[in-house]
């Protein structure tokens, strides 16, 4: 992003809003202080815009959705683009950020954001909702209290095995749990290398299609699940390996 000189906006707050994992994540996100803010927010910066205003819509607070101020964060998203927005809205209200699913700002482009408001003077606040890393880490019985995270796995097999051999040698170094994702249509492949990478005595969590009625978090050793593997198919799904 462009240099900016910082200023103090005492009014304006970036707001940190969770977005539904699935069907089942609204009566958890049913509370007063999600709805007072998003229905107080004018202007967004989001992944899809598609999707952000079907839900927004599904919530019937009634809000203008036409008359909603959106930058979408795609991939290639113009980062002088997103400081003139930014600049240009925040002295007007809060600015919203939200990801397609969970909590913004973890394994999606989401921090970028709110870097840009700590530089800025711009006040922060995260509201509370899903996150499927740490649903995934809570319930898998591996250890909560050190881990990593490593955002997706590499795409070449070559860089996805020799990736996977050096994560599976930290685990039994450190006992870190170390936690990464993969695009739902290859979370067959990334199974499947990690069961042939990773040493018979570690564990593997799989954390699939969560806040779905079909949903499921297992944690078994890799020889156990070399003998009961899954077909995962498009499902979303966290990894984790521990010991």
């Amino acid at each position: 992003m462009e240099n900016i000189p910082n200023k103090s906006h005492d009014k304006a707050t970036l707001v940190m809003m969770p977005m539904p994992l699935g069907s089942l994540s609204a009566s958890s996100m049913n509370h007063s202080d999600f709805m007072t803010q998003i229905a107080g927010i004018q202007c967004w910066v989001v992944e899809n815009a598609r999707t952000f205003r079907r839900f927004i819509s599904s919530l019937q607070l009634g809000i203008n959705i036409e008359a909603l101020q959106i930058f979408e964060l795609h991939r290639d998203f113009d980062r002088n683009a997103l400081a003139v927005f930014l600049n240009g809205k925040i002295n007007k209200g809060d600015i919203g950020v939200a990801s397609e699913a969970g909590v913004p700002g973890m394994a999606d482009p989401g921090a970028e954001i709110a870097a840009w408001a700590h530089e800025n003077e711009v006040r922060v606040i995260s509201i509370c909702g899903p996150s499927s890393i740490i649903l995934a880490l809570s319930s898998s019985g591996l250890n909560g209290q050190h881990f990593t995270f490593h955002g997706y796995a590499p795409v070449k097999d070559d860089e996805l095995r020799s990736f996977l051999g050096k994560i599976g040698k930290d685990c039994e170094k450190t006992g870190y749990t170390q936690a990464l994702i993969e695009a739902p249509y290859r979370s067959d492949r990334l199974l499947s290398t990690l069961l042939s990478v990773l040493p018979p005595s570690l564990k593997i969590c799989m954390a699939c299609n969560l806040h779905e009625p079909d949903g499921f978090t297992k944690t078994m050793t890799v020889n156990r699940w070399r003998e009961n593997k899954p077909v995962l198919g498009k499902n979303p799904c966290i990894f984790l390996v521990g010991k």
